[in-house]
């Protein structure tokens, strides 16, 4: 009897020292190898082009009310300022992730630099709603690379055991650094205008592109499956023996700490070319084929339904936030609106810790548990955290947002509900990109593609709906709509939990995802 390998499921420890997943090779080239420093300086550029990315598609809440007084009769259609990005930026990653497949990741991140760079600039000088609107989503068709391209950079050059840490780092840094714009971004609109808003960020990615050209390598590197995937296990020995197929290859952390000290040549110059090594336009058309195989594996679409939903639920509160505290009862300044966006710095400092380094510390208990085994479900556990201030915080803005006066709810209602729900997104999306990666690891590009449009065309539909639908419900009615929606995919988790296993065989015999030596033809 043949033995169907459970794609994601493998061995993470031999003899307490951590197996290093992927296999690291002796090329220069690796990014695995690359040095510490310079894979640091990777992901902070990366952090800063999505720091960027993120503020320019969804910052503009805090001072929507100055842009709608700048297009007397057209306040409403100005609601489109905040609803498109997450659609275009979507629709971004369906354009370019197949490109940075094909000729590498180094020359798409420029690209994006450059347009979301020129596209700032666009919205700068525009003379018109129209015009606006256009560059906005020109803007978010390269915004939207920080998505998927980068949290897919960030994986490419770390572990297994590390990637959790590290993508919780990039969220860290780039939600840090827009927290901080944020409460900059106010006195700089009510001082010198909402298009110094954009020149601003113009500049500081000129500056990033320059950076980017001297410091951000390459982290594609084509290497076997077998040494992707580690040494996996089947679904019959995970549910007996727990003994997994021995990979001879196989390196642990202590072995290629060792290994590095023997390796010539390495130079901070490797990786900067302007495309890989051995670009293949064939694999474009594939990668859109793969994308809409990951729409048939159903824990997949489960992910990219319950980010869409988390999504969906922070756009709204980014867009309707600052009306609400300028309005009375609460009858904040401009500025001080500046205060509840600038709070997600806090939201970090609890975020890392906790989803982070307490994340990455459950999946070694767990794993050690469960006989040395990790199984790509351990991530789910930790949505747990985020499901339940999600839902509660859509219910308290409701409440808070729909006050008469200040009786009952304040304005710390509004201002800590928003910023939970900014938490949840935060949550639900590291917990379904570090799911998704160390599930499917060889098919991480056209299913990270899959959530990021998949989530972006979700979140677009409900915000795209509930804003307008807000004067007929009420901010307390969609508020509940959102924590049934955010509750119910959030629920979705347990028989991801128990069935995701038996998902990840079938789409390994349906899709051959995983072409081992060992796996079955």
């Amino acid at each position: 009897m043949g033995r169907t390998q459970t794609t994601g499921t493998t061995r993470l420890y031999k003899d307490d020292d951590v197996i290093l997943i992927p296999t690291p090779t002796m090329d220069t080239r690796d990014p695995l190898n690359y040095a510490p420093w310079k894979k640091w300086a990777i992901l902070i550029l990366v952090s800063a082009y999505s720091s960027t990315a993120v503020i320019l598609s969804s910052g503009m809440g805090a001072f929507i009310t100055v842009i709608k007084a700048s297009y007397p009769g057209q306040e409403l259609e100005t609601n489109d300022l905040m609803t498109y990005p997450t659609l275009f930026m979507g629709i971004g990653n369906l354009i370019s992730m197949p490109l940075a497949l094909a000729m590498g990741r180094r020359p798409v991140f420029l690209a994006s630099l450059i347009i979301l760079t020129f596209a700032g600039l666009w919205c700068a000088v525009s003379t018109s709603l129209t015009s606006h609107i256009a560059g906005r989503n020109i803007m978010s068709l390269a915004a939207g690379q920080s998505e998927a391209l980068s949290p897919m950079m960030i994986q490419e050059m770390f572990f297994l055991h590390e990637r959790s840490r590290k993508l919780t780092w990039f969220i860290f840094i780039q939600n840090v650094t827009v927290g901080a714009f944020f409460i900059s971004t106010q006195f700089l609109v009510s001082e010198y205008g909402w298009r110094w808003w954009y020149g601003l960020f113009t500049i500081i990615n000129g500056v990033a592109i320059v950076l980017a050209f001297l410091f951000c390598a390459e982290t594609a590197y084509d290497r076997p499956d077998s040494e992707t995937v580690g040494e996996a296990s089947t679904f019959e020995q995970q549910s007996a023996s727990k003994i997994g197929i021995e990979n001879p290859n196989a390196t642990t952390e202590s072995e290629h700490k060792a290994r590095l000290r023997t390796i010539a040549g390495r130079k901070w110059t490797d990786g900067l070319g302007l495309m890989k090594q051995n670009p293949d336009f064939k694999l474009i058309l594939p990668f859109y084929w793969r994308t809409l195989q990951g729409l048939l594996i159903w824990p997949i679409t489960w992910v990219f339904l319950l980010n869409g939903a988390f999504l969906g639920l922070y756009v709204f509160h980014a867009s309707t936030f600052a009306p609400v505290l300028v309005m009375p009862p609460y009858l904040f300044s401009f500025v001080n609106l500046a205060f509840v966006q600038g709070a997600q710095i806090l939201v970090c400092l609890i975020f890392l810790p906790a989803i982070g380094y307490g994340g990455d510390w459950l999946i070694k208990t767990l794993v050690k548990r469960n006989n040395n085994l990790f199984k790509p479900e351990f991530r789910l556990f930790l949505m747990a955290i985020p499901a339940v201030v999600g839902v509660i915080c859509a219910v308290l803005y409701g409440q808070a947002a729909s006050a008469r006066d200040t009786s009952v709810w304040n304005w710390a209602t509004i201002a800590v509900s928003y910023n939970g729900g900014f938490f949840a997104f935060l949550g639900a999306n590291i917990v379904g990109i570090t799911y998704t990666v160390d599930a499917f690891p060889t098919r991480a590009g056209p299913l990270l593609v899959l959530i990021c449009a998949g989530r972006g065309i979700v979140s677009f539909g409900l915000s795209y709906a509930t804003l307008p639908a807000v004067a007929a419900m009420g901010y307390n009615g969609i508020m509940n709509v959102f924590a049934i929606i955010c509750g119910v995919f959030s629920l979705g988790a347990i028989p991801v939990y128990i069935f995701g296993p038996r998902a990840r065989v079938w789409a390994n015999k349906k899709f051959k995802i995983t072409e081992t030596a060992n796996s079955e033809k």
